[in-house]
């Protein structure tokens, strides 16, 4: 069987099952043979898992981070495809032309596996070297990016959690370095909780003070494994948890929300923000260019600008009134520099670009706080509790609101008591919408809380559209428009890969 060479330093990562392994091992299970260390141990090992977010030398445009946000984002009501493109990111807006077979689907599950079990092996690896602070910092690392994996896979791959579905199937769960036979999916109840046991596993190993070799928010933390389990009770419906690991966070002191006057800068730095609890490092030399994820939403050079922000959305966020000058979230949207193909108006986005003066390169964050307050907001909403979730709200106004002239931010905020039980969960969801656009939420958010996916507009989303609007917009009965949230479709299909390696697997209905 071939061996792997595992590199260091963030730059490479695992690599995965050579073509001649796919009759033999499912494609979420490697085998010990199929992984070695450098001379530099345990750090390489769980450096090399934090690599595969960024590396690209086996999947082309389908390296993780960019798959995390296509098959999330392009399937929301949030980016509107203006190009019929022959990538097989067009099928995460086209519903119904999704099949096991395709590439980015294959591509992006394996990637996850490769984590879960790189992850694996150094958690064994940490056990056999002693309880000293650096090991047990990198063994909760471990823990924390297996659930990281695990938590993206049963979103995309099984349906939302719900008391209704949680007997339903979830993703394959792989417990340890040994366990790499073909298995089952177990269901949404067991992998939410392995998921929230890794999380708390993680959060106890890694100290408050991490060892100086793993500084800065580039590396899992006890807080970045307190966030993300806000964010996975509140996909669990558990909302007094959601609540108290957001009140962990919130609570730590060690993050402050930017305020409106510096957000335009916070992607571009955000490797050196105060809001940022964990972020994927980049550097000039990890330049994607054409294969970028600001390549398909930017129209600056090496980008194709075949994506942009939806008709939709642009009127969420208040489009053509005066809250263009006061929402400081408007300076990361191009609108003044628009494109337009196949009769779609593109507003260009621009989270993703210009740090080091690329127009490709930034250093995606992945848990920051503002999705934090937004959690506990959620949460509290769900529990009718109308005052506190306006109090997270307005905090999270309060850094992203310029008032116009002869205004005081008074004026911008929600007023508790003009809301009521029955309004306030749709309003966070609202909100949840403007802060955390293009970072993998909004379709989650709409099908957890039993919403429709809504895609009025022209785009290449439509089942017929011929790059010619026929009129303001397609109606709601124009296919490809409505997706109900129990539609099966809006989950992906399980990939060919691994159905056919590992026949106890049962794929999507």
């Amino acid at each position: 069987m071939k061996k792997i060479t595992l590199y260091s330093a963030l730059l490479l990562s695992l690599v995965g099952l050579s073509r001649c392994d796919l009759n033999v091992i499912p494609t979420d299970g490697l085998t010990g043979q199929q992984i070695t260390t450098t001379s530099d141990g345990l750090p390489s090992l769980v450096n090399g898992c934090y690599a595969i977010f960024k590396d690209a030398t086996d999947n082309g445009n389908n390296w993780y981070l960019r798959q995390y946000y296509q098959l999330s984002d392009f399937a929301s009501d949030d980016i509107v495809c203006a190009y019929k493109t022959e990538d097989d990111l067009i099928n995460s807006f086209r519903y119904k032309d999704r099949t096991p077979e395709k590439s980015n689907i294959n591509s992006f599950w394996a990637q996850n596996y490769k984590i879960i079990y790189g992850a694996n092996v150094a958690i064994d690896m940490a056990n056999k070297k002693g309880n000293d602070p650096l090991s047990n910092q990198l063994k909760g690392e471990s823990y924390f990016l297996r659930a990281f994996a695990t938590h993206n896979l049963v979103r995309l791959f099984a349906k939302p959690y719900s008391d209704a579905n949680k007997t339903s199937p979830g993703v394959i769960l792989r417990e340890d370095l040994t366990d790499n036979k073909p298995k089952a999916r177990a269901t949404l109840e067991e992998t939410y909780q392995y998921i929230i046991s890794s999380l708390k596993t993680a959060a106890d190993l890694m100290p408050s003070d991490k060892p100086a070799e793993r500084s800065g928010a580039g590396f899992a933390s006890k807080e970045a494994a307190w966030a993300l389990l806000s964010r996975v009770y509140l996909y669990q419906n558990d909302w007094n948890n959601a609540i108290a690991y957001s009140d962990s966070v919130i609570g730590s002191g060690l993050y402050s929300l930017t305020t409106a006057e510096n957000y335009a800068n916070y992607f571009v730095n955000a490797r050196n923000e105060s809001e940022t609890i964990w972020f994927i490092p980049f550097l000039t030399i990890d330049d994607k260019r054409e294969g970028s994820i600001a390549s398909m939403i930017y129209n600056g050079p090496s980008c194709w600008g075949e994506e942009g922000v939806s008709p939709s959305l642009m009127e969420a966020m208040g489009f053509g009134t005066e809250m263009q000058g006061v929402d400081q979230r408007w300076q990361l949207i191009e609108t003044d520099n628009t494109g337009e193909k196949n009769g779609v108006t593109l507003y260009y986005v621009k989270k993703f670009s210009n740090q080091d003066n690329s127009a490709t390169l930034s250093s995606p964050v992945m848990l920051r706080l503002a999705e934090v307050y937004l959690n506990r907001a959620e949460a509290y909403a769900h529990l009718g509790d109308v005052a506190t979730a306006v109090d997270d709200l307005n905090t999270l106004l309060e850094n992203r609101l310029i008032p116009a002239a002869g205004k005081t931010i008074d004026d911008y905020k929600y007023i508790a008591g003009s809301i009521t039980a029955d309004q306030i969960v749709d309003i966070v969801l609202n909100e949840r919408r403007i802060e955390l656009a293009f970072e993998g939420h909004r379709i989650f958010d709409l099908l957890r809380n039993g919403k429709d996916i809504v895609r009025n507009y022209w785009g290449f989303h439509l089942d017929t559209y011929n790059g010619v609007p026929a009129s303001s917009n397609p109606g709601l009965t124009a296919g490809g428009v409505v997706f109900h949230a129990n539609d099966p479709s809006d989950i992906y299909p399980i990939p060919v890969n691994e159905l056919s390696t590992n026949k106890l697997c049962v794929p999507n209905q």
